[in-house]
This record gives structure tokens, C-alpha cells and sequence, in this order.
């Protein structure tokens, strides 16, 4: 994943590996005579080899199906593809396909990065993806992603037992009460200095929002009011916001989690009980446990389970010459074996039931299908807006400082002063949806 959503680069290298080999003899052949195809040239950031050999691969069935246009992929490093993209339509040199993150989306359209994907890809098609997975703003799809990630807790059979605790299910997941319960008990036990693992020794922004802000809203608050999309008073400060802050910082007080582990491996190394992270992580955990292991919903504080939405999306530039022909790549990606065929090489989460019925791992009956279910019922969009990096910024300094002791109060309060600014000096959206001031 990117910048701002965290990549599932950890997964079954052989197993996946075999996959790839034969989707590439697959699309070994010829290639297709030049003719008169218009070149469509696409930006996408590098992502690990498995996930960057299956885009390869669909690029060449793309070209290979049809002989009107010719995508031709161009990968940027990742560390400046959101200042190479800003630089490019700065200066009217944009590609015709970008892959954009999907909490940037907003932020890109209101810029005038982006142009809809009214009218070049079909609304009925749309509907058939999580909603997760489509980025909206100003009342327009601007892109759409193949696939999602999904967060869930992980532990072992055994020690539920051994505890006596109840396994939760995505039906009826543990309540607040019942995970600090556990927690609690597992502490007194003995046996794991820090039961808990929440990768807090990842100090970067995209976990920080990702991971943690899913928590405040299932104890009712947010990071902006979304009802609004103007402010963060009441919301990322209000009572639920500091209740979730309170339990946050006690986590850290009462030795239930570690402030910066040793390194990434406390469940696999049986450091911790439980670890809190996404689905790139089962083979990894799988592999260590076996049939031990379980997957599970993250808990219930009192407003439902929810889990960070949207990964990686395909978007067409303002610029480009050939909106149709950017249309119709994005159209293929979205074909249910396109998005099959990426989940079964790269691991990440399909965005359709019908793709996830194809896959190898996703389907009903698949030992993966569990990540499918927790993206479709519980995933929730990042907010919608151009101020989303520094909504992310401010969130993540103010939990930091929380996990570190400060105020709880002082802490939510300088952050929504900071998001309240940002949102100011963007622009809004005017009544038929339009970003006011984009270009």
C-alpha cells in the first residue's frame, strides 16, 4: 500500500510466485502490430514485485485484447509520486491513467488533477465495488481501486482456551468490555509482558490514521464531522473522542501494549497475545501457527466495528487527450478476472463478491475469505477531503502525544484547531457538486 494507506507487502512468495509464472506464460505471444493505436502512457507507484509483475501482466492482456489503444506504464518512486504528479499537471504534462491513494483522492480532484469518471466508466459497474473502493468527491466518482486491505485482530485458539474467553465472530465481535477484560487478564497472567501488539514502533502517518482512527469512530467520534465536512469541533474533541483517548493512553499506563516494540515480529515471536494489523500479515502469521491461529473482528466500543477503507486507485488526468481510451483500461481492471487474477497474485483484498468467488483464496470456502467479509461490512473510507493530510498529520501527533502522557483534553483539542484551519483554506463545494476553485 501507499503513502497513506500502509502496503501489504508481506505474503506467500512461492505460493504466489507460481501464480504469477503462469499468468506471464499467459500472456506470452506476439505482440500486437502498432497499426494505428493511440499510446495511453499511466503512472503508477512502485509496490512490491508481485503486485507490480500481475499490473504488468493485465496491462499486456489490455493491449493484447483490443487495437485501438496502447497503455504503456511508467513506475515513479514512491517517496515523490505525489510531487511528481502535482509537478506534472502543473506544468499540463500529465499522463492519461494515474494510480492515486485513496485518502489523496479528494485532495486531487479539488486541485484539478483529476476529471471524473462520469460518462467512461459505467455507474452500474461502480455499484458492484465496495464502496471503499471508489473515490468520491463533490458528488462524482473520481476513481476506483481492484482492491482493498482489511485490518483484524490476531490470535491463537490456545490461549483463548487457556483464558477461557469466547471467540469472537463477525457477527458478534467482543465488545470494549470483553477485549479490556482480556487484555487485563492476560497482563495478570504473566506470561506476555505487553499482551498486545498495536505497531506503534510504525511511526509513520499512514498506520497512525489507518490503524487508530477507525478505533475512535467505533467509540462515536471521528476525525471531521462528516455530516458537514467543515470542521472537527465536537468530533475529534467531543466526549466519545476523549473517552477513546483516555483508553488509548491507559493501554500505554497499564503495560497492556508496548510504546515501540523491539521489532515487527511480537506475535510471531509469542511476545504478545495478540496482534492488531492487516491482512498482508496472515501468511506470515499462518505460517508460524497453523491451524492455531485465528483471524478476527477488531472490537465492538460501542458504535460497531469499523476498519480503514480505500488502497490504491486507477483515476484519469484532467489532461488527458483520450478519455475514452483511459475508460476503457479502467473498465477492464475492473472485469471480475482482472480483479481475480491481482488477488491471487498479490494477496490483496478483491473489491467484488464475484471476483472474490474466483479467486483462490477469497471465495466462500477460502482460508482468506475472512479479510473479504471485515472489507465489505466494516470498511469506512478515510474523509472525503482536500485537507486530509493534515487531518492525518494532526491526528497522528495528538495520539502520539497521548500514548506519551499528555493530556488527553489539550491533545484532541490542538489537533482540531489545526484540522479546523486546514479546512478553512480549502475550498468547498458548490450545490451542483463542483469543487469551487478547482481547475
Amino acid at each position: 500500500m501507499p503513502s497513506l494507506v500502509p502496503q501489504p507487502i508481506r505474503i506467500d512468495c512461492v505460493r504466489r510466485a507460481v501464480v504469477l509464472f503462469g499468468l506471464l506464460l499467459g500472456s506470452c505471444g506476439p505482440p500486437p502490430p502498432r497499426g494505428d493505436r493511440i499510446d495511453l502512457v499511466l503512472w503508477k507507484n512502485q509496490v512490491g514485485l508481485d503486485e507490480a509483475a500481475i499490473t504488468n501482466v493485465l496491462i499486456d492482456r489490455f493491449n493484447a485484447g483490443q487495437h485501438r489503444w496502447r497503455v504503456i506504464a511508467q513506475s515513479l518512486p514512491q517517496g515523490g509520486y505525489d510531487q511528481s504528479i502535482v509537478a506534472a499537471s502543473l506544468a499540463g504534462r500529465m499522463p492519461c491513467i494515474v494510480a492515486v491513494d485513496s485518502p489523496m483522492v479528494a485532495r486531487y480532484a479539488w486541485a484539478g488533477h483529476l476529471r471524473p469518471l462520469d460518462g467512461q466508466v459505467s455507474a452500474a459497474l461502480l455499484r458492484r465495488v465496495s464502496p471503499a473502493a471508489v473515490g468520491r468527491y463533490g458528488g462524482h466518482a473520481y476513481a476506483v481501486g481492484q482492491f482493498d486491505a482489511a485490518l483484524a485482530l490476531y490470535t491463537r485458539a490456545s490461549i483463548l482456551r487457556r483464558m477461557h474467553t469466547r471467540v469472537p465472530t463477525l457477527d458478534r465481535p467482543w465488545t470494549g468490555a470483553e477485549f479490556q477484560t482480556l487484555l487485563e487478564r492476560l497482563k495478570a497472567e504473566g506470561a506476555y509482558r505487553y499482551p498486545l501488539d498495536l505497531a506503534t514502533r510504525d511511526d509513520k502517518v499512514s498506520w497512525w490514521t489507518y490503524a487508530f482512527s477507525p478505533m475512535l469512530q467505533s467509540f462515536g467520534g471521528d476525525l471531521i464531522d462528516r455530516r458537514t465536512m467543515t470542521s472537527a469541533e465536537g468530533v475529534l474533541n467531543g466526549a466519545p473522542a476523549q473517552a477513546f483517548g483516555a483508553w488509548f493512553q491507559a493501554l500505554f499506563a497499564k503495560g497492556l501494549v508496548a510504546r515501540a516494540e523491539p521489532d515487527e515480529n511480537a506475535f510471531v515471536k509469542a511476545r504478545a497475545a495478540i496482534a492488531y494489523s492487516g491482512d498482508w500479515w496472515e501468511p506470515d502469521f499462518r505460517k508460524a501457527w497453523g491451524s492455531d491461529l485465528l483471524v478476527l473482528p477488531p472490537p465492538d466500543f460501542g458504535h460497531g466495528v469499523v476498519i480503514g477503507g480505500g488502497s490504491w486507485q486507477w483515476a484519469i488526468s484532467r489532461t488527458c487527450p483520450h478519455p475514452d481510451g483511459a475508460g476503457a483500461f479502467i473498465t477492464f481492471m475492473l472485469q471480475d478476472k482482472q480483479i481475480a487474477a491481482m488477488s491471487d497474485a498479490s494477496g490483496n483484498v478483491p473489491v467484488t463478491e464475484h471476483a472474490a468467488a474466483l479467486s483462490r483464496d477469497f471465495g466462500p470456502h477460502g482460508q482468506s475469505r475472512v479479510f473479504f467479509e471485515l472489507m465489505r461490512r466494516f470498511a469506512r473510507q478515510r474523509p472525503a477531503t482536500p485537507a486530509f493530510p493534515t487531518i492525518a498529520n494532526a491526528f497522528t501527533f495528538a495520539m502520539r502525544d497521548v500514548m506519551d502522557g499528555k493530556d488527553v483534553q489539550d491533545s484532541l483539542d490542538d489537533a482540531t484547531d489545526d484540522i479546523d484551519r486546514a479546512l478553512a483554506d480549502t475550498v468547498g463545494v458548490d450545490d451542483r457538486g463542483r469543487a469551487r476553485g478547482a481547475r
